[in-house]
């Protein structure tokens, strides 16, 4: 495959046509619903790999699908959560979402999924996720939703089609209670496993 490309290169620059740029050399993705997830993604410097990808059902059945990227697949939840260096979730909108039902939604989640102290622990950074979409009243079918860990801040951001939303939330122990939004202990199974690398769920 990558000698017909080269090929095909040489042969655009022959006929004096550009070669595609490398941007638009899109890599390898799973689909989940209709959805393309990459199974590479860089979150600043750190190059990361799509561990999972899945249907869920935050607000209500297929109304977004997630897929989660670490620096190194597992199929344990703890080590996902405990996994240095940079990640990200990625939440594609399935259908238009309000905003406020969202943010209201990440908030329940969170609270029913944290281990005892950890809402204690983060009620700051917990309180700053209900401003995070303080500025949009809905995310439309396809907008995507990136919820990245950025280590060298000990933040966690917000971006919506890749324009950042708020300020980020700074605390390295913030971003697992984020994740257990989709892989917590109260999470439907189906879409815990797919992100922990299981059958995509549907």
């Amino acid at each position: 495959m990558r000698s017909l490309i080269s090929s095909l290169g040489l042969g655009l620059a022959l006929m004096g046509l550009p070669a595609a740029p490398v941007w638009a050399q899109s890599a390898p993705a799973i689909a989940v619903a209709g959805v393309d997830f990459p199974t590479t993604a860089a979150v600043g410097s750190q190059a990361l790999i799509l561990n999972g990808a899945g249907v869920s059902s935050i607000l209500s059945s297929r109304a977004t699908v997630v897929g989660l990227y670490l620096s190194n697949k597992t199929a344990q939840v703890d080590a996902a959560l405990s996994m240095a260096g940079a990640k990200r979730l990625q939440v594609v909108a399935l259908r238009t979402l309000s905003a406020r039902d969202l943010s209201n939604a990440l908030l329940d989640r969170i609270r029913s999924n944290a281990a005892p102290g950890e809402v204690e622990a983060n009620v700051l950074q917990i309180a700053a996720v209900g401003g995070v979409f303080g500025t949009r009243k809905s995310l439309s079918k396809g907008d995507v939703l990136h919820i990245d860990y950025l280590p060298a801040l000990k933040a966690t951001e917000f971006r919506i089609n890749g324009e950042r939303v708020a300020e980020p939330i700074a605390g390295e122990k913030f971003y697992p209670l984020m994740m257990k939004v989709w892989v917590g202990p109260k999470v439907r199974a189906s879409t815990r496993d797919a992100l922990m690398g299981g059958a995509p769920s549907e």
